[in-house]
Order: C-alpha cells, then structure tokens, then sequence
C-alpha cells in the first residue's frame, strides 16, 4: 500500500519547507530569531523538528531569501532539546513544581529534494530525535518542551511546551481508548461501514484527551495485477471546542465515495478487483496545531496582512501534537449478490475497470 499524503499529515510538510520575514522595529537591537516547527506523534519513533533563521535586509527582502546563510543555521551553531516534564501548563507556562522526566538532544541532519523557489531550494537541514514510541507514550502525561540554544552563549534563543494527544499506553490509563466506533445506516452489522442507495456512511469515534481537530479518512482499496493499491476518501474536518466524549460524522456520502474513486481511475485500461475492507483512519491534532492551522484558513480569504498563531518564545513557529495511527479496518457493505441495494454492485458498474471482488 504506498504511503498517504493525509491533510493533517501534508500540514508538517508545508511547515518544514517554508522561511518566514518577521517585522522588527529598526531602532530596537538586533537579535537571532529561529523560526521553528515541530509536530509530535506519540506514536512515531522519532520526531523531527525544522530550525532556521528569520532574517532581515535594507532592500528587497526576496534578494536575501535565496541565500542559505540566510535561512539556515550552521551545524554547530546551536543545539535542539526536547523535555519531558512531570506537571502542568498554566497558559502556556510549565508551574514551578514540575519536573524534568527525560531529555533528548537532536541530531543535525540534511535532506534534499525541496522544490526551486523564493527560498533555497537543495540541502535541507533537519533535526531529529529518537525517544522511541514505547518512552513517548509512557510520558503522554507529561508537558513537552522543545528548546533551541546557541551554543557560543549557551543562551535559550527559543523555547515552546505542548501536551501530546491521548494516551497510548492503556495500562497507566486504561479509561482511555483510540477506538474507533462505526455505525452504518440500514445496516444489521453495527461495525461495517456501509451504504445503502441515497445513504451516508456515518463515522462515530471516542473523542481522545487533548484532541481539539479530526478528520475521518476512509480508504479504498482495489487490486491491479498483483499489487494492492488504495484511494483516500477524506470527511470533513471538524473542531471540538468543548471536549466531548464523542464526535460522529456524516460527510462521507455514497456518491462522493464513489466519485472520488471514478475521478482517481477513470484512466485506467487494465481489470481491476476491489477489496471488501476499508480502513477508517482519524487524524486528530492538540489546541496548539489547530490553532496554527485554523490561523491559515481564516487568513487564506483576505489579502491583506495577517498573523500566524505562533506558541514558540523567543521565535516564529509551532510546537504541536498529532495522531495518525487511530485505525480500524471494517467490512465493507458489500454483501449478498450484487444488487443496486450494495456498494459491489455500484463499483461493477462504475466504468472503470472493476471485474468483481478479492478476497
């Protein structure tokens, strides 16, 4: 199954392949800015984080953009840590009591492969630390803290704290749970996700502690030749401002199921098999990444100038936390003989190229 370029997911690869100018009064002294982004996923081994440099010219500031010491550190100019700290936030502020659990130091590394543009486009740098799933879903309790330093001072340029998404590890909180429950329409099996003509297929999932944005993503998947491939049919976006215990919704209709699949194959010459199974995935994020991201959309409307929501002190930036890996894999209501009551019989005649299914 190749890997997918989910929406919550595409969000972290925008933010580390973008620079940022910040406005500065000119009589104030000059000071180094990193402008940072990290998005932690407690279930990941490893987290990544972007570090760079704002800058600021006397002329036209996209004469300075394309030049790398502009926007990037030198390896040794300075170091990246990430905190595990036993206490709360007040605001966004650890309390005086809180303690240090764990310290991990980033490791520079580069990248290539960024598109040509405004910025340099080639090496990229990169930093990244391996705490390992298993220690980040022990210390989900903790408050997280990323810190830049440079290192010819030992000064703290830029600091941020954010709570993690959830809990993985059921035995420290076993209340709390990523299951995902699903209820299909007209249907007697109450976890198949399933669809009857003019019907919806409804997604309803425990909401987690800490999560403030979700997306239910449905995916397809259809043999051709001898590789299993698949098709993401994503649902609506939808905020939780209260934290409710559960969320459900009902965006994924039967023709946008169907659509989404005809516009992703409508070239395809060669016979095809689909797969009974589908995956229901919910991408969900904390306050921290919604609030980043809610501050694009609502300025993506208006040309004029706006703010990014920022939680980094000292810098530009976010420090978030993500879930991608809230999965179950249900039937699909493909049923009985094909009749216009079943989704096989609607993929069979879809035109393109569906001969039946694989089991």
């Amino acid at each position: 199954m190749p890997k997918r370029i989910l929406p919550i997911i595409a969000c972290l690869t925008t933010l580390m392949l973008s620079s940022c100018k910040v406005d500065f009064s000119p009589n104030a002294p000059w000071r180094d800015v990193p402008n940072v982004y990290c998005v932690i996923d407690p279930e990941e081994d490893t987290v990544w984080a972007r570090v760079q440099r704002c800058f600021l010219g006397e002329d036209n500031l996209y004469n300075y953009a394309p030049i790398a010491d502009s926007n990037y550190y030198a390896p040794d100019d300075i170091s990246v840590y990430l905190l595990a700290w036993k206490g709360r936030l007040e605001g966004a502020t650890l309390v005086p009591t809180s303690q240090l659990v764990s310290k991990w130091q980033f490791t520079y590394t580069e990248r290539a492969g960024k598109p040509e543009g405004n910025f340099p486009s080639g090496i990229q740098p990169l930093y990244y630390c391996v705490p390992g799933a298993r220690q980040l879903g022990v210390d989900t309790g903790c408050v997280f803290q990323l810190v830049v330093i440079k290192n010819a001072t030992g000064d703290t340029l830029a600091s941020a704290t954010t709570n993690l998404v959830g809990f993985l590890d059921k035995t420290i909180r076993p209340r709390d749970t990523t299951e995902v429950v699903l209820i299909s329409p007209n249907s007697s099996r109450a976890q198949e996700f399933g669809f009857r003509v003019g019907c919806r297929g409804v997604i309803k999932w425990n909401a987690l502690p800490r999560g403030r944005y979700y997306q239910p993503v449905v995916t397809f998947f259809y043999r051709k030749n001898d590789d299993t491939l698949s098709i993401d049919i994503p649902g609506e976006q939808m905020p939780d401002e209260h934290g409710y215990s559960t969320l459900s919704s009902k965006s994924i209709s039967i023709n946008r199921f169907l659509s989404t699949i005809k516009n992703h194959l409508k070239d395809n010459t060669d016979s095809l098999f689909f797969v009974n199974n589908v995956d229901v995935t919910i991408l969900v994020c904390n306050e921290d990444l919604k609030a980043y991201m809610a501050s694009h959309e609502t300025n993506a409307t208006s040309g004029q100038e706006y703010s990014t929501y920022s939680n980094i002190e000292g810098g530009v930036g976010i420090f978030g936390s993500r879930r991608t890996h809230i999965r179950v894999n249900v039937p699909c209501d493909s049923i009985g003989t094909p009749s216009p009551q079943y989704i096989d019989y609607e993929l069979l005649h879809l035109g393109v190229g569906f001969y039946g299914n694989f089991d």
